[in-house]
């Protein structure tokens, strides 16, 4: 396994080693069948990923020692900083040494001590991608505005309410098909 070239940091916090890391990729996939010819992949959504660690912390540190230095109060300094990161609810980025994973949020991070560390830490962690996305504005060309071959214009919704039709005793007057169609004109 090579080495790592730049130690596993959350928004510029770093760690002194990456014990594990998994990222799984998921999708949802539809139990219907689909039609032949229908694009299969329209059908299949990819799900935001994932990110799980397990980060290594400890006040004296040896992998990256001249990055951070050694201090008796470093661990208790980064736990306060990553719960600070969880309780903003902000966007991370997390680079490892291997990518950049960016709009990332903390789902979920556990600070446990434990005889067998010490001082030292071993804390999972898990980030969600958030995924951003952008609405934009487009012109529809007129010949799709238009009805059948004519092209002529397909008409305009009436914005005007008008009271109820009284129920009949032949149904059809009295539905709420025949009020819709009589306030547009078509009866």
């Amino acid at each position: 396994m090579a080495r790592a070239k730049q130690p596993v940091s959350i928004n510029g916090i770093t760690f002194d080693a990456l014990i594990d890391e998994s990222q799984p990729f998921e999708a949802d996939v539809p139990t219907y069948p689909v039609e032949k010819g229908f694009e299969i992949s329209d059908s299949i959504i990819l799900k935001a990923r994932t990110l799980s660690m397990t980060l290594y912390l400890t006040n004296t540190p040896i992998t990256w020692r001249q990055r951070h230095g050694s201090s008796p109060s470093r661990v208790q300094d980064v736990i306060k900083k990553l719960k600070a990161l969880y309780f903003s609810r902000e966007p991370v980025t997390v680079i490892t040494s291997d990518e950049t994973f960016t709009n990332m949020a903390i789902l979920s991070m556990e600070l446990k001590k434990s005889l067998e560390t010490g001082p030292s830490r071993e804390i999972p962690i898990m980030f969600q991608e958030i995924r951003v996305t952008e609405s934009r504005t487009t012109t529809i060309p007129d010949s799709y505005g238009k009805s059948g071959t004519t092209g002529a214009n397909a008409g305009a919704a009436s914005t005007t309410s008008s009271p109820a039709p009284a129920a009949s005793g032949d149904g059809s007057r009295g539905s709420i098909l025949h009020g819709l169609a009589s306030s547009v004109g078509l009866i």
